[in-house]
């Protein structure tokens, strides 16, 4: 529908969070934010639903849902008897009689407005839209911005490609944004593009005319100017034509890219009836439209009771356990509609009276707070409830489907009593395994949900102030803490030696890594060489003379001349016993190492397969069976550079140096 392809031309538009731009607005009007929708796009794309019973009202009914949820409230806009007879070369009616009639009985049942349209329901929406009705107009359709409205929301689906599938973001087209003023399409502009590249009314356009030449077109001007002339006035018109024949034969303005000699426009172009479609539409009068500012009725309550009745008779969600699934899948939205009743100004009900028939305060508590992507940093608060004391359902006037009457004498061919008695409901073929059954919903117990931080401080505020008081302990706390390790600091924002860890400290990698440099002369190997045996010690492994200084940069022992290239050493570490190596992790993490024979014999079988071929032969000719390896990446302590350590458990005292290819 509308103009192909011409969102490439418009832009991307402003990528938005639906639940952002409602809060934006309920802090800034004090009022929740108001769209009108075409319900005749929405019937459209529920007929590719699939799965369920009624698919297509299913759809509709989780929609409104959403828009429960998230504070918005919307009015409904269907076509009306002069709605234009043919769109895109096909006879346009006003839709299914009965889906509109179960369309119009699902959005009263859930509190939201209806409107009828005199004609076109997208124009009546830009109409809305224009007269401060509504804030913007949500539909998938362009033509709303040829119709003159200013603010466009479509798109409605969920942002980025993991997580939920759940609709979070909306494209917002605002025609006062930057963006949208320098694509040079504003209404005027979009009319002509429209009639000369195809559009709704008029689908084939221009013989030879793309969307690219027709939006140059626009842009030069020519879509103002035919606008602004009236039907009577037939040399304008005229005088309209030629001139833009002879821009585009000639390109004497530089316009266009090139000359268009070959493109000819059509003696009826532009069609008078045609054009009169986009700007001049059919729509409610001034008088329709101020009493409709008088009468709608934006926040009328849920029907919950007719609701229930509603989906048992179309999704077949009957006896107990579909009165659950309704209080579940509508406890949520009638929480934050019920947060968001004092701060609207039209109908200002206090927190009594919102909490009718009975019903206990909506929430329990706060407990924490967010900023997540989905509403695009805004502000949110974890909030306890309950659900039935959010939805204002009888559970105990529900049957369930064990207490169904039921038996199977009526039609028995015996008198097999017993039979009877013992299997009197269906047949259960095979006992559930207790491993796989599904946690149940209680709709008594405690639920949590996240909400707009705006929505609950209107609401309840009483529960946000006595959570705040709960935190400034906790922020006094982390300050004190942050403050003192930053003056026990010799610089700003660096901590003390003194409170590091002793993990984390420099030089604690020395004591475990064994690296011995030979002097540099004519007889120093490069190959895999096997000092001398020293005398064993209970102690960890040596280090080298002159501790953490031995291996620094400023080493006397020239590491280029004894391995040709400045890479730093892969050092292997030898022990008697596996579990008196700390692991890597636990060194520059901090963490304890694991506890004595924490590893299996799988694990220890596991790693010996990991070995290279070198340290399998350098294994065989030392004989020891014993041996297990641990590998990580870490940074050394004292010169900062890159360097990869091997925790090798054999005989103490066998030292190996691996040369520069043989390193890994």
């Amino acid at each position: 529908m509308g103009i192909k392809g011409i969102y490439r031309e418009l832009g991307p538009g402003q990528r938005i969070a639906l639940a952002k731009l409602a809060a934006e607005k309920l802090e800034t009007s004090g009022r929740p934010l108001r769209v009108a929708i075409d319900v005749a796009i929405w019937q459209f794309q529920a007929r590719a639903a699939k799965g369920g019973t009624n698919p297509a009202i299913r759809t509709l009914f989780y929609r409104l849902v959403r828009l429960l949820g998230l504070a918005v409230q919307p009015i409904f806009v269907f076509d009306g008897p002069y709605k234009p007879a043919f769109k895109r070369n096909k006879r346009s009616g006003r839709g299914d009689g009965v889906s509109n009639a179960m369309a119009k009985r699902l959005i009263r049942l859930f509190g939201f407005p209806i409107h009828q349209a005199p004609g076109e329901a997208e124009a009546e929406c830009a109409l809305l839209q224009r007269e401060g009705i509504v804030d913007a107009v949500l539909s998938e359709d362009v033509d709303t911005i040829m119709f003159g409205c200013t603010r466009t929301l479509r798109n409605w689906s969920a942002e980025g490609q993991r997580g939920a599938k759940t609709p979070t973001h909306v494209t917002m087209y605002d025609v006062d944004h930057p963006a949208m003023i320098a694509s040079g399409l504003d209404r005027e502009g979009m009319i002509i593009v429209a009639l000369m590249s195809g559009g709704d009314y008029i689908p084939e356009g221009v013989p030879r005319c793309g969307l690219k030449l027709a939006c140059e077109v626009a842009r030069a001007g020519f879509g103002k100017s035919l606008c602004r002339l009236k039907a009577a006035d037939k040399d304008g018109l005229a005088s309209w034509k030629a001139s833009l024949e002879r821009e585009l034969y000639t390109n004497e303005s530089g316009f266009f890219r090139t000359r268009h000699r070959a493109l000819v426009i059509p003696d009826d172009f532009p069609e008078m009836k045609i054009l009169r479609y986009y700007t001049h539409p059919v729509v409610s009068n001034l008088d329709t439209i101020e009493s409709l500012k008088r009468s709608v009725t934006w926040n009328a309550p849920v029907d919950a009771m007719a609701l229930r009745e509603f989906v048992a008779e179309t999704f077949e969600w009957t006896y107990r356990i579909g009165a659950i699934k309704l209080i579940r899948v509508l406890s949520p939205g009638l929480l934050v509609q019920g947060l968001s009743l004092p701060c609207n100004q039209d109908h200002s009900n206090d927190r009594a009276a919102a909490s009718g028939m009975g019903r206990t305060p909506l929430i329990r508590g706060v407990s924490g707070r967010r900023c997540h992507f989905s509403t695009d940093g805004t502000p949110e608060l974890r909030v306890s409830y309950t659900p039935l004391d959010v939805v204002p359902l009888d559970l105990s006037e529900e049957m369930s489907e064990e207490e169904v009457p039921s038996g199977r004498g009526g039609l028995g061919l015996n008198s097999d009593d017993e039979y009877g008695a013992s299997q009197s409901g269906p047949d259960m073929l095979s006992d559930p395994e207790p491993g796989k059954t599904k946690a149940t919903f209680d709709p008594s117990s405690p639920q949590s949900l996240w909400v707009p931080e705006t929505f609950v401080k209107l609401g309840a505020p009483s529960y946000v102030d006595e959570w705040e008081q709960k935190q400034k302990p906790k922020k006094k706390e982390a300050t004190r803490v942050a403050k003192g390790s930053t003056k026990s600091s010799g610089r700003k924002g660096t901590k003390s030696s003194d409170s590091m860890p002793e993990s984390k400290k420099a030089g604690t990698l020395d004591k475990w890594v064994v690296q011995e440099r030979n002097p540099a002369g004519p007889g120093t190997k490069t190959s895999l060489s096997r000092p001398r045996h020293r005398p064993l010690s209970p102690t960890p492994p040596w280090t080298a003379p002159g501790g953490a200084d031995h291996f620094g940069p400023s080493s006397p022992s020239n590491s280029r001349q004894l391995h040709h290239i400045s890479r730093p050493l892969k050092a292997i570490v030898l022990s008697s016993s596996p579990e008196s190596l700390p692991p890597l992790s636990s060194l520059l993490l901090g963490k304890k190492p694991p506890a004595h024979g924490s590893k299996s014999a799988t694990s220890h079988k596991a790693e010996k397969a990991n070995l290279t071929r070198r340290e399998k032969r350098e294994l065989a000719g030392r004989g020891t069976a014993n041996l297990a390896r641990e590998t990580g990446p870490g940074r050394d302590c004292h010169s900062g550079s890159q360097r990869q350590y091997h925790y090798v458990a054999g005989e103490i005292g066998d030292i190996v140096f691996l040369p520069p290819g043989e390193q890994r």
